[in-house]
């Protein structure tokens, strides 16, 4: 047991100072759904091909029916535990028949740590970014619409006037071919 805490204690030094071992730091829902996906890029050198959704309460952050389920609050919450659980479902992955918290969870977890904090997760750098929208204009939107309403019916009755046209043209050949039958007769 105390080589276990030994090694953890290494494992959760690599977290920041003043960070209570990434407990006090949350990601935003966006941001571990984020963080999920690449993390699960850099601990199995492949990209996650299936469905990602976001859950709460109770629920661990696992793969369930091919579908990557991602719980920010899991316990806590904090960047801490996200890491924790995607380091134990990517040791099963790599290693199915090592133990749950073998060395090679430790080490595994250890470097995806490593790869939090130096790519400045921490600091919110995975948050979207918001874009400002422009104002809109309604009354000049409604108007283009209008404008392009009334180019749309202005050409189907260009084809009608051109499709009644050549009917009237074909009924009056025909018109002429049965008066000729008739007086040929």
């Amino acid at each position: 047991m105390t080589e276990r805490r030994e090694k953890y204690h290494a494992v959760n030094g690599q977290w920041p100072e003043g960070t209570n071992a990434g407990r006090d730091l949350k990601p935003m829902p966006q941001e571990a759904v984020s963080a999920a996906k690449r993390l699960y890029r850099f601990a199995l050198k492949k990209p996650f091909r299936g469905k990602t959704k976001l859950t709460s309460g109770r629920r661990y952050t696992w793969i369930r029916n091919y579908v990557l389920y991602v719980n920010p609050d899991c316990r806590g919450g904090g960047w801490h535990e996200l890491v924790h659980d995607l380091s134990h479902l990517f040791t099963h992955k790599l290693f199915p028949r090592a133990k749950g918290h073998g060395p090679q969870h430790a080490f595994l977890e250890k470097e995806m740590i490593a790869y939090v904090v130096s790519h400045g997760w921490l600091d919110g750098k995975l948050k979207a970014k918001t874009r400002e929208k422009a104002p809109r204009d309604i009354n000049a939107e409604r108007l283009a619409r209008l404008d392009a309403s009334a180019k749309r019916w202005t050409t189907k009755l260009r084809r009608a006037n051109t499709a009644l046209r050549k009917i009237a043209r074909q009924r009056a050949r025909l018109a002429r071919q049965t008066a000729t039958q008739i007086g040929a007769d």
